[in-house]
């Protein structure tokens, strides 16, 4: 996602939702996170390829928490290793795992 006018039509398409985005001055918005209220669920997060393992998604995240009402929670899937290892370093905990029939295991996560 490398301009504003993208921005904004996620933005219109998510509806009531809080959202926020990650801007590097060179490259635009690399990144970008929904948080579904009132519930405090994260239901977007997205980081562009040539940003990941920099830090956006766990600034993105930081920022989400601040401003909920009580711990985050997300839904992954359970084959994603490398997302559930980057959630359970940042101290995400499983609360649950489920699946739909023909559909990837999805396991729900809560921040601390």
């Amino acid at each position: 996602m490398r301009n504003r006018g993208q921005y904004m039509i996620l933005r219109r398409a998510l509806g009531p939702r809080n959202a926020w985005v990650a801007e590097e001055p060179d490259a635009g918005i690399v990144g970008f996170l929904s948080l579904q209220p009132p519930q405090d669920y994260v239901d977007h997060l997205f980081v562009d390829r040539d940003w990941r393992f920099c830090g956006v998604a766990r600034g993105l995240l930081e920022v989400a928490r601040q401003q909920a009402t009580g711990p985050l929670s997300l839904d992954v899937d359970a084959e994603n290793l490398g997302a559930r290892r980057a959630y359970e370093a940042m101290g995400w905990q499983v609360v649950a795992s489920a699946s739909a029939t023909g559909k990837a295991r999805q396991m729900r996560l809560v921040s601390p």
